[in-house]
């Protein structure tokens, strides 16, 4: 099985959540035997679809930007069994990275209108993979991903064999969570391995991935407002109060 794993974080790894819960999980899927390749986005040249129909018209299936998209991630993304959108959760649906890729994938269709069940469609010139997807958030709810959830199960449709989704992520780093967090990220990794395995991600891995950290909103809240009162009260971004702090 092969599988292209996106992090579309802008952080680096050991900063980026998005990066460490998919990095469990595909240390699981690779413990299944599937051939994964891990690409950050934020070191790839991925432009803008400017709309033009150029993969449309003029030379079918190939996209006008001659940059990492055309030459590299798009031939990946074709050749992929599954490929796993790992994306933080900044407003409310996938980051601005991760949508220009999903919007690049355009040559894999054809410009003609179908109806299908109702809705209308294009047809698909070029398979794309099945798809996982994958987000964290800083607040505590998991209704945060509930956009998120409904825009990527109307664009992947019956290919979205799952979603991975853990709210109040920015504290699995902390010292003070590390028993929590360590099991959260075990089941990343049994989630990936199921996923190798069948296809799918049990119920059962779900709840575990996404359990609960802090039970009580008020202690999470006062915590966060701390962190963020010092950071202001210090000139400070969060990765340097991280460097300074420790």
């Amino acid at each position: 099985m092969k599988i292209l794993a996106l992090n579309s974080s802008p952080r680096a790894d050991g900063v980026s959540k998005t990066a460490i819960l998919l990095d469990a999980m595909v240390k699981g899927m690779r413990e299944g035997g599937a051939d994964v390749e891990m690409i950050p986005l934020r070191k790839k040249s991925v432009k803008n679809c400017i709309g033009c129909y150029t993969c449309w018209t003029k030379i079918p299936g190939t996209c006008v930007h001659n940059d990492d998209m055309t030459r590299e991630l798009f031939p990946k993304w074709l050749e992929s069994d599954i490929v796993v959108y790992a994306t933080p959760l900044y407003h409310y649906t996938v980051n601005a990275r991760m949508k220009a890729f999903i919007e690049r994938t355009l040559p894999a269709w054809e410009p003609f209108l179908n109806r299908v069940d109702g809705r209308t469609h294009h047809p698909i010139r070029q398979k794309p993979p099945k798809a996982v997807v994958l987000s964290v958030a800083g607040f505590p709810e998991s209704s945060v991903f509930s956009f998120l959830s409904s825009y990527v199960n109307m664009l992947f449709g019956k290919g979205l064999l799952a979603e991975i989704y853990r709210p109040a992520s920015e504290i699995i780093a902390l010292p003070v969570f590390q028993d929590k967090a360590k099991g959260i990220l075990t089941a990343a990794a049994q989630g990936g391995l199921e996923l190798v395995q069948s296809m799918k991600i049990s119920k059962q891995t779900i709840d575990q991935i996404t359990a609960p950290i802090v039970e009580d909103f008020d202690a999470f809240a006062n915590m966060a407002n701390s962190f963020w009162n010092t950071c202001i009260k210090e000139g400070l971004t969060p990765a340097e109060f991280q460097k300074k702090f420790g």
